[in-house]
């Protein structure tokens, strides 16, 4: 029996879903195709009709958080005027301190893949090239938009990690002065 489209969807999400887990979990050396099915619940075959291999599973979180975090990022895009300068900063700082909650387990279990191997990287690099030059675009001083982006950046970094040490007040301070820095001083 051919499975649907919603339920070969739910397989590949609930596979990329285990992988994440066991890499945080146990730790990339037993990061394996058996062991990903397992906690999935699926064949090992049925992991590999989705992925072929292991790299190929990992690209698949890669792009699994590229594409999530698009998917934020254009909602919000649409919720701020274009044409403004900082609109793509505001936009982003909204993004980053709204998903910063959500699944904090994909963004140390690409680390631990990527740490063991490199070229898995250039993915990571071309999307951060992509933010740097949005960024760097976006009506302001380009030295002070990459500020604001690698701070903002820093935010999600260190909760993902879990080394995040600002408590809620902090965290909306932060917030509120990144934002106010996307807003061009007004002309006397």
């Amino acid at each position: 029996m051919r499975k649907t489209k919603e339920e070969a969807l739910r397989t590949r999400e609930s596979v990329l879903k285990a992988a994440a887990q066991i890499i945080n979990r146990l730790g990339i050396s037993a990061f394996t195709i058996e062991a990903v099915a397992h906690e999935a619940g699926v064949t090992k075959g049925g992991v590999l009709h989705h992925f072929p291999s292991k790299e190929a599973l990992i690209t698949g979180l890669i792009d699994q958080v590229i594409e999530a975090f698009n998917a934020h990022l254009a909602h919000e895009l649409q919720a701020e005027p274009s044409g403004q300068p900082g609109h793509w900063l505001r936009a982003y700082i909204r993004t980053i301190f709204s998903i910063q909650y959500e699944d904090k387990n994909l963004i140390p279990a690409l680390a631990a893949a990527v740490a063991a191997d490199h070229q898995l990287l250039d993915r990571i690099r071309l999307y951060f090239a992509a933010s740097q030059q949005a960024a760097a675009h976006d009506g302001l001083d380009p030295a002070q938009a990459t500020i604001i982006r690698l701070a903002v950046d820093g935010v999600v970094f260190a909760r993902s990690l879990g080394v995040d040490v600002l408590d809620q007040q902090t965290s909306q301070l932060v917030y509120d002065e990144l934002f106010r820095l996307t807003r061009p001083a007004a002309q006397p």
